[in-house]
């Protein structure tokens, strides 16, 4: 904890309380938390396109696109074994919904819920009307879906955040824990944000009538920049056991919500829980074995398996040309809680 509270008053530039803070972390001889993060396995899915959102259960990869109607199911080797059908929007142009029309599918997380296995599926809600959709799939009572519209619950945290008439909320990560959800929000414009939910009352919102909207909390992030582009949030996962999120962020040079730009890499980072109130978090730019930037917009990441402080991840890239990209990472969390 004095490690947040250092890095916290460090980022705030608050001198005396900053030297405080570093006496007590020089008498408690804590070392320093970082990650190392290093691509492992990759593959190019050249008949999946625009990947933007990855899961894992039971053997089975589940991968959402955001111009892809699907949700699709892959096997431990990386092949396509099932789809389901999502969008209701059934044009489609070289397996891609159109632009104008796309759910814009960007954000998937697995959880547990009344004994019941789950995948929650969202929209971005980059555009009114077609991209403020929530999907809830039950994995376990033969993958039954509940859709509904969120653009009320978006309104919502727009409002919460302070993101200004104009500019448009961009959900694209999303993380459940044993009792909260974390959407987070990319900051082309606005800065990176993440909101808090409770499960409970997210899921009593999603599957029932009821218009009463959940209660959030809002927690801002100042994500790091690499070549004066700032990056922003595009997948998370919980890490069990270790009380935090795991986290992509992109760098994509463009100051648009619903434009592509230029590629320049992606974060792989980790946020502690109890420094969500402090805008802490431990970020490393996934690089290649010379260390050179790896150019690939990572989009979602997803944990698939925990040894010590030895993660084994996967996450997919959008390549923005109908393909895609799938990786597997190995991340050491050093001296992370």
């Amino acid at each position: 904890m004095l490690y947040l509270l250092f890095k916290y008053f460090t980022m705030k530039n608050t001198p005396l309380v900053y030297a405080f803070v570093l006496l007590a972390l020089a008498s408690c001889s804590q070392k320093e938390p970082n990650l190392e993060a290093k691509v492992t396995k990759h593959v190019y899915l050249a008949h999946l396109p625009s990947a933007s959102g990855i899961e894992y259960a039971n053997s089975t990869i589940f991968v959402i696109g955001d111009d892809l109607r699907w949700l699709v199911s892959m096997d431990d080797e990386w092949h396509v074994t099932d789809s389901l059908v999502l969008s209701a929007i059934d044009t489609v142009v070289h397996n891609r919904t159109p632009w104008n029309v796309k759910a814009d599918f960007e954000s998937i997380a697995r959880f547990i819920y009344r004994e019941n296995d789950f995948l929650l599926v969202l929209s971005s809600g980059s555009m009114v009307v077609t991209r403020d959709t929530a999907h809830l799939i039950n994995l376990t009572n033969g993958r039954g879906v509940i859709r509904k519209n969120i653009r009320e619950l978006y309104n919502k945290i727009k409002k919460q955040a302070g993101i200004p008439e104009g500019s448009e909320i961009n959900i694209e990560g999303l993380a459940v824990s044993e009792n909260t959800a974390y959407l987070l929000h990319r900051g082309n414009v606005n800065e990176n944000f993440l909101a808090a939910i409770k499960l409970e009352s997210l899921m009593n919102y999603l599957t029932s009538d009821d218009s009463q909207l959940p209660e959030l909390t809002v927690y801002g992030f100042e994500l790091p920049r690499y070549k004066k582009v700032p990056s922003g949030f595009s997948g998370a996962c919980i890490v069990p056991g270790r009380e935090g999120i795991l986290f992509t962020a992109s760098l994509e040079d463009t100051e648009s919500e619903l434009a592509d730009g230029t590629i320049l890499g992606s974060y792989v980072g980790y946020i502690p829980f109890s420094g969500l109130g402090y805008g802490i978090f431990y970020p490393v730019l996934l690089t290649d074995d010379n260390k050179t930037p790896v150019s690939t917009k990572l989009e979602s990441i997803v944990l698939k398996s925990l040894s010590g402080n030895k993660v084994t991840a996967l996450s997919v890239s959008d390549n923005d040309d109908g393909s895609s990209d799938i990786f597997e990472i190995e991340i050491t969390l050093n001296n992370l809680n």
